[in-house]
Parts: C-alpha cells; sequence; structure tokens
C-alpha cells in the first residue's frame, strides 16, 4: 500500500514540486496586484490548494496520453506510466478524483469563474495533444498556466481590467520561455518522434528567441508597474531579475541536456524576484 502511494505521489509529480511553484508564482502576481497587495485570504488558500490540483492532474493526463512515447524517450522512460507500475485505470481513476476536488474548490468560490475554470480544465486536456498536431505547445501551456489569473480578478475586483489582461499575457510568454528551456533537453527525441516544441519550432534561435521573449516579460512587468504607480523598489527587482535571465540563458547555451533542464528550474527564482518586488512595492 505505501509503495502504491509513493508511485501515485510520482505519478503527480510530487517529488518534483517545480511545477507547482511555476503554476502559482502568476496566481500570487494576479492576487498582489488586484489587491494592491491585499489579498483575500480565504481566496489565496483555495487557490493555492487548486494549483496543488490542477498541476497533480495535468501530470497524470500528461503521462497517460504521452506514455508510448515517453518510454522511448531516456529522459522519461522510468515514468510510472511508461514503464506499467501503474495501470491506465488507476491514472484515470486518480485523475477523476483529483478533478471532482477541483470542482469542490470552485463551488467554495462560487460559480462566477465557472466559465473560466470550464476553459482552464479544456486547456489541461489539449496541452498534451497540442504537442502532436501544433507547432507551438508551449502556447497551449501558457494560456493554461495562467488561466486563474481571470479568476482572481473576478473573484477580488469583479471584473476584467488592463492588469488582468497584461498578467496574462506575461504569463503566457513566461511559459513559453522556460518550457522551451525543457523542451530543448528532449529536442532530438522529439524530432526523432515528431513532436512538436517550441524549441523544434525557434530551430537554431532557440537561445536567442527565449532570451528576446524573457526581456518582453520584464518589458510587461515595466508596462504594468508604470500603470499602477509601482514604487521605485519594483524596478529594482526588475533589474535583478535581469541577471537571473542572463543566468539561465547562458545556462541553456551549450544546449546540454541538464543544463537546459538546470536552466528551466531556476525559472522559479526568477518568479520568486517578481513576487518580492511586488511584496516591496505594496509595504
Amino acid at each position: 500500500m505505501i509503495n502504491k502511494l509513493a508511485l501515485y505521489l510520482k505519478l503527480m509529480r510530487v517529488d518534483k514540486p517545480i511545477g507547482y511553484y511555476l503554476l502559482f508564482w502568476p496566481v500570487g502576481w494576479a492576487f498582489l496586484i488586484a489587491t494592491s497587495g491585499n489579498p483575500n485570504i480565504y481566496y489565496l488558500i483555495i487557490f493555492i490548494f487548486g494549483v496543488i490540483a490542477t498541476r497533480s492532474a495535468g501530470c497524470i493526463i500528461n503521462d497517460y496520453f504521452d506514455q508510448n512515447i515517453d518510454k522511448r524517450v531516456s529522459r522519461t522512460k522510468n515514468r510510472v506510466l511508461a514503464n506499467q507500475s501503474i495501470t491506465n485505470e488507476e491514472a484515470i481513476i486518480l485523475f477523476l478524483f483529483l478533478v471532482i476536488f477541483c470542482f469542490i474548490l470552485l463551488l467554495m468560490l462560487g460559480l462566477e469563474i465557472l466559465l473560466f475554470a470550464i476553459f482552464s480544465f479544456a486547456l489541461l486536456i489539449l496541452y498534451p495533444l497540442a504537442k502532436r498536431y501544433f507547432k507551438l505547445p508551449q502556447l497551449i501551456l501558457g494560456l493554461a498556466f495562467g488561466s486563474s489569473i481571470p479568476m482572481v480578478y473576478i473573484l477580488e475586483t469583479g471584473k476584467i481590467d488592463i492588469n488582468c489582461l497584461l498578467i496574462y499575457l506575461t504569463t503566457i510568454l513566461w511559459a513559453i520561455v522556460y518550457d522551451t528551456y525543457y523542451a530543448m533537453a528532449d529536442k532530438q527525441d522529439d524530432i526523432r518522434l515528431g513532436v512538436k516544441s517550441s524549441a523544434i519550432f525557434f530551430g537554431d534561435n532557440d537561445i536567442k528567441y527565449s532570451l528576446y521573449l524573457h526581456f518582453c516579460v520584464v518589458l510587461l512587468f515595466t508596462i504594468i508597474g508604470l500603470i499602477n504607480n509601482f514604487q521605485i523598489i519594483f524596478y529594482i527587482f526588475l533589474l535583478i531579475s535581469l541577471l537571473n535571465i542572463i543566468y539561465q540563458n547562458t545556462l541553456a547555451k551549450k544546449r546540454i541536456p541538464y543544463q537546459c533542464i538546470a536552466a528551466f528550474e531556476n525559472n522559479n527564482i526568477f518568479g520568486l524576484i517578481i513576487t518580492f518586488g511586488l511584496i516591496f512595492n505594496y509595504l
């Protein structure tokens, strides 16, 4: 029983929490900006549980659809569905349990965000399939990872404004950046297997375009800061984030798989820097 539970947690990627962090940071940004630094703690706690559940569900459905691909890629061949440590039936039951849990959380927040929740769920299913047919599946990932932002704004402000749209766009571009680094680690395998990714779509310019898009993320945060009359401390943190961006790009420059993964994981630091910038801005 304990061994089976460990396999379920592994399927949910609990042992690799980076995905939870990358999904949470934009939620945190939205809460801080929408409320000028005074988020509703009840909503925030529910969203934290929602982040955990949706990311876990996303990992399960991704591995379910990708299991025949994963077993042919050296980095992913030992995933629990690929190596058949867990059956498809068990994976689907666990996925449905997490979806039901998310629906319960939704009921606790109110049905006014129902349409956004349905949109988010659809993207959750679509992303792993998009890698087969869409040349830039990271765009779908970005839409999915940012889909909670309008929910935050509806709950906290009752409307979707320019800040909401800018944070959403920022999140989309950021997701393309960090998942391009992630995809670079599997680029040769993906080409061989016919899997689509931004790393393949950008070709030899993958490093350069990742850097440019990350600069665009900082530019969008600068615009958000100017619109909302942020204090100088926020822009200091933005300058610090530029150093982190350059470091990430340098890590991935030689396209060595483990360094590309390190660049991907380092985006947690970028998200943390921006979050601290917002917190200090509102002190």
